[in-house]
């Protein structure tokens, strides 16, 4: 009869086999738990700035004002970026620190702000095990649909216009502009390239959104 922890005993022998295989699946669980975390807290922000929206659009309709700090405003977001065709719905940070693009789409900064004038870059992970971010930005094509939504609630659309790949400092990524364009870039050709996409403002989205643009 093997003796339990003898060398060679096979009950040994099936414990640590056992051992391995657990601390096999819970290294290979861990980017997809930090995924399904990030993607949870991603979701928090947007539902928390969407009901600042609704919050809004009441306070417009009943003439009152909602002075209370808003969890999404102390969090340091701007605002949310959306492409529907490709599943992308994320928040945007100010900054582009490994903080923020952990936790969704990053602001550039001395870019434009958002749905503001002049060139507006946000940057986002391509890849990350945190969240999907920017991953499929490399299937964006012209005329596809881009919505920003600012902190304050007011959204802008735009199309895409231009795709490039280019080098990780090339000024076109962050060139000024007389006038409001989006600019989103990620890592491309394992991160010794860029990916992106120059963006420009659609003038009819709709009546609310053109006088809101007007503004």
């Amino acid at each position: 009869m093997p003796v339990w922890g003898r060398k060679g005993g096979k009950p040994l022998r099936s414990k640590k086999a056992v051992c391995l295989i657990l601390m096999g699946i819970a290294i290979a669980a861990v980017p997809f738990l930090l995924r399904m975390r990030e993607q949870q807290r991603a979701g928090q922000y947007i539902n928390q700035l969407e009901d600042k929206g609704n919050e809004d659009e009441t306070s417009k309709e009943t003439g009152s004002r909602k002075k209370e700090a808003s969890p999404y405003l102390a969090e340091g977001t701007v605002g949310m970026a959306e492409i529907p065709e490709l599943k992308i719905k994320y928040p945007v940070f100010e900054g582009t620190g490994t903080v923020q693009l952990n936790e969704g789409i990053g602001h550039m900064e001395n870019t434009a702000p958002l749905c503001g004038e002049g060139n507006c870059v946000l940057a986002g992970h391509n890849g990350s095990r945190r969240g999907v971010f920017f991953t499929n930005l490399s299937s964006a094509r012209a005329g596809m649909e881009v919505k920003l939504t600012t902190k304050e609630g007011v959204s802008h659309c735009y199309t895409v216009e231009e795709m490039r790949v280019v080098n990780p400092y090339d000024a076109w990524v962050t060139e000024e502009s007389d006038t409001e364009v989006l600019t989103l870039f990620t890592c491309a050709e394992h991160g010794t390239r860029r990916f992106a996409c120059r963006c420009v403002p659609v003038e009819d989205y709709g009546s609310e959104r053109g006088d809101a643009r007007r503004e």
